[in-house]
């Protein structure tokens, strides 16, 4: 099986203008794992300033997905299919570190765990499938 082309290039064009905006960052890439950074700003926050869990879940199905995309072949692509989540606390300010890690590398679909944590507390957990297009 050949690795996908140029993980760092890969890394370098993978934000589009929605990550973008909302200000993740590439923390490392490698083959079936990706750690992503995000700096909590203002406009992240939900009515109760908490950050808003569609913050939380863009952060980890971004992770995921670009850790999914690490293992696939040079000419497929990926789609999420499902993500499950649970969050575990709630945050207002500071910086998230986001863990997408490849579990199993299907002929069709790449399984993928996810962990979104601040300052050694988990913040949520998630699970999720990943087609290979």
């Amino acid at each position: 099986m050949s690795q996908h082309p140029s993980l760092t290039e890969f890394a370098r064009n993978r934000m589009s203008p929605f990550t973008q905006m909302l200000g993740l960052e590439f923390d490392s890439l490698d083959r079936g794992l990706c750690v992503l950074k995000l700096a909590i700003r203002e406009e992240h926050f939900n009515s109760t300033q908490r950050v808003h869990g569609g913050v939380i879940f863009s952060l980890l199905d971004s992770a995921m997905g670009a850790a999914a995309f690490s293992v696939l072949e040079a000419h497929e692509t990926t789609a999420t299919v499902e993500c499950k989540i649970n969050y575990t606390r709630a945050v207002t300010g500071g910086e998230l570190q986001c863990t997408g890690k490849v579990v199993h590398a299907g002929t069709r679909t790449v399984v993928v765990d996810g962990e979104v944590w601040q300052d050694g507390a988990l913040v949520a957990k998630s699970l999720g499938t990943f087609a290979r297009i």
